[in-house]
Protein backbone atom coordinates (compact mmCIF):
# COMPACT_ATOMS: atom_id res chain seq x y z
CA UNK A 1 0.00 0.00 0.00
CA UNK A 2 2.96 2.36 0.54
CA UNK A 3 3.42 2.74 -3.21
CA UNK A 4 -0.01 4.44 -3.51
CA UNK A 5 -0.61 7.95 -2.20
CA UNK A 6 -3.44 10.46 -2.12
CA UNK A 7 -2.09 13.96 -2.83
CA UNK A 8 -4.31 16.56 -1.12
CA UNK A 9 -3.52 20.00 -2.54
CA UNK A 10 -4.15 23.04 -0.30
CA UNK A 11 -7.59 22.15 1.06
CA UNK A 12 -7.36 25.01 3.54
CA UNK A 13 -10.07 27.34 4.84
CA UNK A 14 -8.85 30.47 3.04
CA UNK A 15 -9.14 28.72 -0.34
CA UNK A 16 -12.20 26.57 0.26
CA UNK A 17 -14.76 28.93 1.83
CA UNK A 18 -16.36 32.11 0.49
CA UNK A 19 -15.20 34.17 3.46
CA UNK A 20 -11.63 32.91 3.02
CA UNK A 21 -8.84 35.35 2.17
CA UNK A 22 -8.11 33.78 -1.25
CA UNK A 23 -11.30 31.90 -2.07
CA UNK A 24 -11.24 29.70 -5.17
CA UNK A 25 -14.60 30.20 -6.95
CA UNK A 26 -16.85 27.18 -6.50
CA UNK A 27 -14.45 25.41 -4.16
CA UNK A 28 -17.16 24.67 -1.61
CA UNK A 29 -18.99 22.56 -4.22
CA UNK A 30 -16.22 19.93 -4.19
CA UNK A 31 -16.09 19.61 -0.39
CA UNK A 32 -18.47 16.58 -0.31
CA UNK A 33 -16.17 14.75 -2.72
CA UNK A 34 -13.08 15.77 -0.75
CA UNK A 35 -14.72 14.31 2.34
CA UNK A 36 -15.43 11.00 0.56
CA UNK A 37 -11.85 10.76 -0.66
CA UNK A 38 -10.47 11.51 2.81
CA UNK A 39 -12.76 8.94 4.40
CA UNK A 40 -11.62 6.37 1.81
CA UNK A 41 -7.98 7.09 2.69
CA UNK A 42 -8.74 6.56 6.37
CA UNK A 43 -10.77 3.41 5.78
CA UNK A 44 -8.19 1.82 3.48
CA UNK A 45 -5.14 3.16 5.35
CA UNK A 46 -3.87 4.96 2.24
CA UNK A 47 -0.97 7.34 2.73
CA UNK A 48 -2.00 11.00 2.40
CA UNK A 49 0.50 13.69 1.39
CA UNK A 50 -1.13 17.10 1.86
CA UNK A 51 0.37 20.41 0.82
CA UNK A 52 -0.47 23.48 2.90
CA UNK A 53 0.42 27.16 2.61
CA UNK A 54 1.90 28.60 5.82
CA UNK A 55 2.55 32.30 5.26
CA UNK A 56 4.12 35.22 7.09
CA UNK A 57 4.07 38.82 5.91
CA UNK A 58 7.69 38.65 4.74
CA UNK A 59 7.01 35.82 2.28
CA UNK A 60 7.56 36.84 -1.34
CA UNK A 61 4.01 35.98 -2.44
CA UNK A 62 2.66 38.39 0.19
CA UNK A 63 5.32 41.12 0.28
CA UNK A 64 5.34 41.39 -3.52
CA UNK A 65 1.53 41.69 -3.49
CA UNK A 66 1.36 38.84 -6.03
CA UNK A 67 -1.38 37.46 -3.76
CA UNK A 68 -3.17 39.10 -0.82
CA UNK A 69 -2.31 37.82 2.69
CA UNK A 70 -3.78 34.32 3.00
CA UNK A 71 -3.20 31.14 5.00
CA UNK A 72 -1.29 33.24 7.51
CA UNK A 73 0.46 31.32 10.24
CA UNK A 74 -1.74 30.89 13.32
CA UNK A 75 -5.01 31.94 11.65
CA UNK A 76 -8.20 30.01 11.02
CA UNK A 77 -7.65 30.46 7.29
CA UNK A 78 -4.42 28.49 7.38
CA UNK A 79 -6.06 25.37 8.81
CA UNK A 80 -7.22 22.48 6.68
CA UNK A 81 -10.98 22.16 6.41
CA UNK A 82 -12.52 19.60 8.75
CA UNK A 83 -13.60 17.40 5.83
CA UNK A 84 -9.98 16.71 4.84
CA UNK A 85 -8.41 16.75 8.29
CA UNK A 86 -6.91 13.55 9.63
CA UNK A 87 -5.37 12.86 13.03
CA UNK A 88 -1.81 11.86 13.85
CA UNK A 89 -0.22 13.83 11.01
CA UNK A 90 3.39 14.92 10.70
CA UNK A 91 4.12 18.49 9.57
CA UNK A 92 7.15 19.01 7.35
CA UNK A 93 8.68 22.50 7.59
CA UNK A 94 9.96 24.18 4.44
CA UNK A 95 13.61 23.61 5.25
CA UNK A 96 15.92 20.72 4.46
CA UNK A 97 15.66 18.00 7.05
CA UNK A 98 18.45 15.64 7.96
CA UNK A 99 18.51 12.25 6.25
CA UNK A 100 17.43 10.62 9.52
CA UNK A 101 14.47 13.02 9.97
CA UNK A 102 13.36 12.50 6.37
CA UNK A 103 13.57 8.72 6.70
CA UNK A 104 11.28 8.86 9.75
CA UNK A 105 8.68 10.76 7.72
CA UNK A 106 8.64 8.03 5.09
CA UNK A 107 6.98 5.84 7.70
CA UNK A 108 4.23 8.36 8.49
CA UNK A 109 0.84 7.77 6.91
CA UNK A 110 -0.32 11.42 6.96
CA UNK A 111 2.20 14.09 6.05
CA UNK A 112 1.54 17.84 5.68
CA UNK A 113 4.05 19.57 3.41
CA UNK A 114 4.37 23.24 4.42
CA UNK A 115 5.15 25.74 1.69
CA UNK A 116 5.43 29.46 1.01
CA UNK A 117 5.05 29.18 -2.77
CA UNK A 118 2.28 27.68 -4.85
CA UNK A 119 4.29 24.57 -5.72
CA UNK A 120 4.61 21.89 -3.04
CA UNK A 121 7.90 20.92 -4.67
CA UNK A 122 9.42 24.14 -3.30
CA UNK A 123 9.68 22.17 -0.04
CA UNK A 124 13.10 20.46 -0.30
CA UNK A 125 11.86 17.35 1.52
CA UNK A 126 8.95 16.41 -0.74
CA UNK A 127 10.83 14.34 -3.31
CA UNK A 128 12.47 12.29 -0.57
CA UNK A 129 9.09 11.69 1.10
CA UNK A 130 7.57 10.63 -2.24
CA UNK A 131 10.35 8.18 -3.07
CA UNK A 132 8.89 4.72 -3.50
CA UNK A 133 5.47 6.01 -4.57
CA UNK A 134 4.26 4.55 -7.86
CA UNK A 135 0.72 5.93 -8.05
CA UNK A 136 -0.75 9.27 -6.91
CA UNK A 137 -4.36 10.43 -6.83
CA UNK A 138 -4.50 14.25 -6.89
CA UNK A 139 -7.31 16.52 -5.66
CA UNK A 140 -7.79 20.00 -4.17
CA UNK A 141 -7.23 23.57 -5.35
CA UNK A 142 -6.45 25.39 -7.49
CA UNK A 143 -6.31 23.58 -10.83
CA UNK A 144 -4.40 26.38 -12.55
CA UNK A 145 -1.82 26.92 -9.81
CA UNK A 146 -1.03 24.45 -7.02
CA UNK A 147 -2.75 21.40 -8.53
CA UNK A 148 -0.96 22.00 -11.82
CA UNK A 149 2.40 22.26 -10.05
CA UNK A 150 1.71 19.04 -8.14
CA UNK A 151 0.72 17.11 -11.27
CA UNK A 152 3.77 18.29 -13.23
CA UNK A 153 6.09 17.52 -10.30
CA UNK A 154 4.68 14.03 -9.83
CA UNK A 155 4.95 13.26 -13.54
CA UNK A 156 8.55 14.50 -13.58
CA UNK A 157 9.21 11.89 -10.89
CA UNK A 158 7.61 9.26 -13.19
CA UNK A 159 4.82 8.63 -10.66
CA UNK A 160 1.62 7.41 -12.34
CA UNK A 161 -0.77 10.30 -11.70
CA UNK A 162 -4.55 10.35 -11.58
CA UNK A 163 -6.43 13.65 -11.29
CA UNK A 164 -9.84 13.43 -9.64
CA UNK A 165 -11.63 15.83 -11.95
CA UNK A 166 -14.71 16.47 -9.77
CA UNK A 167 -12.51 17.20 -6.74
CA UNK A 168 -10.53 20.13 -8.21
CA UNK A 169 -11.42 23.75 -9.02
CA UNK A 170 -9.57 26.52 -10.92
CA UNK A 171 -9.15 30.16 -9.99
CA UNK A 172 -9.80 31.15 -13.60
CA UNK A 173 -12.38 29.05 -15.43
CA UNK A 174 -11.07 30.21 -18.81
CA UNK A 175 -7.80 28.36 -18.13
CA UNK A 176 -9.40 25.05 -17.21
CA UNK A 177 -9.49 23.31 -20.60
CA UNK A 178 -5.92 24.33 -21.36
CA UNK A 179 -4.67 23.09 -18.00
CA UNK A 180 -6.50 19.76 -18.23
CA UNK A 181 -5.04 19.30 -21.70
CA UNK A 182 -1.58 19.97 -20.24
CA UNK A 183 -2.16 17.31 -17.58
CA UNK A 184 -3.02 14.81 -20.32
CA UNK A 185 0.04 15.85 -22.31
CA UNK A 186 2.19 15.18 -19.23
CA UNK A 187 0.71 11.70 -18.98
CA UNK A 188 -1.82 12.17 -16.18
CA UNK A 189 -5.13 10.31 -16.32
CA UNK A 190 -8.55 11.39 -15.07
CA UNK A 191 -11.28 9.80 -13.02
CA UNK A 192 -14.20 10.91 -10.86
CA UNK A 193 -14.68 10.48 -7.13
CA UNK A 194 -17.25 7.76 -7.83
CA UNK A 195 -14.81 5.90 -10.06
CA UNK A 196 -12.11 6.16 -7.39
CA UNK A 197 -14.45 4.73 -4.77
CA UNK A 198 -15.23 1.80 -7.07
CA UNK A 199 -11.66 1.13 -8.19
CA UNK A 200 -9.97 -1.99 -6.90
CA UNK A 201 -6.56 -0.38 -6.64
CA UNK A 202 -6.30 0.15 -2.92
Amino acid sequence: MKDIIFFDVDTQYDFMHKDGKLYVPGAESIIPNLKKITQLAKRKNVRVIASADRHRMGDWEISSKTFPPHCMEGTKGQKKISETSLKNYASVPNKKLSKKEAEKLKGKNIVIIEKQEYTAFSNPNLKKILSGAKKAYVYGVATDYCVKAAVIGLRQMKIKTYVIKDAIKPVFRKNEKKDLALFRQKGAKFLTTGQLLRRKVL
